[in-house]
């Protein structure tokens, strides 16, 4: 992925992901320290025929917590 998130400074309104089915070990978070809680909601999802997801989601607001079941 090559783009920064101003989580710092709540600036994040959409995120566009693709995702690869492979896992390379050790590197950087995608997440890191300071990182302003948020809920987004998926606009639209692709699956090519490689098995690449390419979703593309909303910032909806703050995150609503709760119990499962409840």
């Amino acid at each position: 992925m090559h783009f920064k998130l101003e989580s710092a400074n709540d600036l994040v309104d959409e995120l566009k992901l693709k995702i690869h089915p492979l896992t390379l070990g050790k590197g950087k978070k995608f997440f890191d320290n300071g990182m302003i809680p948020a809920a987004f909601t998926l606009l639209e999802n692709i699956v090519t025929s490689t098995g690449v997801i390419i979703a593309s989601y909303k910032r909806t607001g703050d995150v609503k917590t709760g119990k499962v079941g409840a």
